[in-house]
């Protein structure tokens, strides 16, 4: 029932073949990486408040607000067809994060799929409709589902670094992360 729930939730990929389901194995080691302490998780609002007062000063303060603040979006990996992306990304619904945010922010981090991108809950089903997404496949979207209720991206385009820093962290991309922190102001 656990491994429903995270499958369910984003947080593990798996395929189902028939009646065999095979589960994604990086996909559970960072699961493992990001797994949260013992007790109540934040809720999304409370994980959106702790982010947008945080500074971390080195890659472990990332790691540990990445565990703290974990469940402040559903975790989606899409697919597109590879020629749709841009239109994606310049969607005024989507707001940027990862190694695309951190390199509009002056970051030397490489910006590849899969790109990472935050939707309001409200706005993910059209989006999806819209640019025809799916699942299965190589995915090279990640849709981070935030409530509407904790969305802290009024009139942005771009995240805020120390989500772009949490996100590549999530993404078990670290170089990128400490990347971020050398440059940001």
């Amino acid at each position: 029932m656990q491994i429903s729930r995270l499958i369910a939730a984003g947080e593990i990929r798996a395929e189902r073949f028939g009646s065999v389901l095979q589960v994604d194995l990086d996909s559970v080691h960072r699961y493992q990486d990001l797994r949260p302490n013992p007790g109540r998780p934040l809720s999304a609002a409370l994980a959106w408040e702790v982010l947008r007062d945080a500074h971390p000063r080195d890659l472990d303060d990332v790691r540990a607000l990445a565990v703290q603040v974990r469940r402040r979006a559903d975790r989606h990996e899409l697919r597109v067809l590879p020629g749709s992306l841009g239109r994606v990304l310049e969607d005024r619904r989507v707001i940027v994060s990862g190694a695309a945010a951190a390199a509009h922010g002056g970051a030397a981090v490489q910006d590849r799929a899969p790109v990472d991108v935050y939707v309001r809950r409200s706005d993910y089903d059209a989006l999806v409709v819209d640019h025809r997404m799916r699942r299965g496949g190589d995915p090279n979207v990640i849709v981070r589902v935030a409530p509407d209720d904790a969305w802290l991206f009024e009139h942005a385009r771009y995240a805020p670094m120390v989500v772009a820093m949490v996100d590549l962290v999530d993404d078990r991309d670290d170089r990128s992360a400490s990347e971020v922190l050398r440059v940001r102001p």
